[in-house]
């Protein structure tokens, strides 16, 4: 067994680990740190689908849907504004089933890994730092030892970056781990992606993206692909020369 079978295999189940994997993690602190942040992870995700139901949900659905019946039935009987009550109630029901398939909808998009590989990886990118947006805001340096401990899981080392690192945190990227970055710049703050491509690569969509705010850049490698975001109007060419640059593959 080598490191790579075994962070697929612990990737895949964190919590039910076989006892090869367990008596190949003793040999190693840095694999046996790597089941605790799969542990960690799957936890958060589980937790992430963990969404109690409101009490009384049934009840209070079917209670607001006879009201509305009897009254209904009340103007009927009166024989006043019956077209319009009639309206009102169609207006209502349409708008409970637009509002169903909404959340249907919303529900298949974020949970679907079908979904997330047919999203582009740019889009995909530039939601993930506004998700974490407060993140741009930290100046406490961390250590590249530290950020190569975590990208040594990945199977992969950083020389350096062109500035001080401020964050280094595991990511889902569209269904996939990768390493979650941010260093300072002549710029501002700049965020850095790097994905394995083991299971997937995102060799489609546009190499280059933007909105208001950021502009980024996908370089697409055979072992893993790097996003780089910065604030709009940075080099971004020139930053992503010396981010993809930095990276050796073990």
């Amino acid at each position: 067994m080598d490191d790579l079978e075994f962070r697929r295999r612990t990737i895949a189940q964190p919590n039910d680990l076989e006892k090869e994997l367990l008596e190949f993690a003793k040999e190693s602190s840095q694999r046996q740190s790597f089941i605790n942040d799969m542990k960690d992870f799957d936890k958060q995700i589980q937790d992430a689908l963990d969404i109690p139901v409101p009490d009384n949900l049934a009840e209070r659905i079917l209670l607001n849907t006879s009201l509305k019946e009897k009254a209904l039935q009340e103007e009927q009987a009166s024989g006043k504004n019956v077209v319009d009550a009639r309206s009102r109630f169609k207006f209502d029901r349409v708008h409970l089933a637009l509002a169903a398939s909404f959340f249907v909808a919303m529900g298949a998009f974020f949970f679907s890994s079908e979904q997330h590989i047919a999203h582009e990886a740019g889009e995909h990118a530039l939601t993930h730092v506004y998700h974490e947006i407060s993140a741009l805001g930290k100046t406490d340096a961390i250590s590249l030892q530290s950020v190569n401990d975590k990208l040594a899981m990945l199977g992969g080392h950083i020389e350096e970056l062109p500035g001080k690192i401020t964050y280094a945190m595991f990511c889902d990227f569209k269904g996939q781990e990768g390493l979650h970055l941010i260093f300072e710049s002549d710029f501002g703050p700049m965020t850095v992606f790097i994905v394995p491509s083991d299971n997937q690569s995102f060799g489609f969509g546009d190499d280059d993206f933007s909105d208001e705010r950021f502009e980024g850049h996908i370089n697409r490698g055979t072992q893993a692909d790097t996003i780089l975001v910065a604030n709009a109007g940075a080099p971004i060419n020139v930053y992503n020369e010396r981010v993809t640059g930095a990276i050796r593959w073990l």
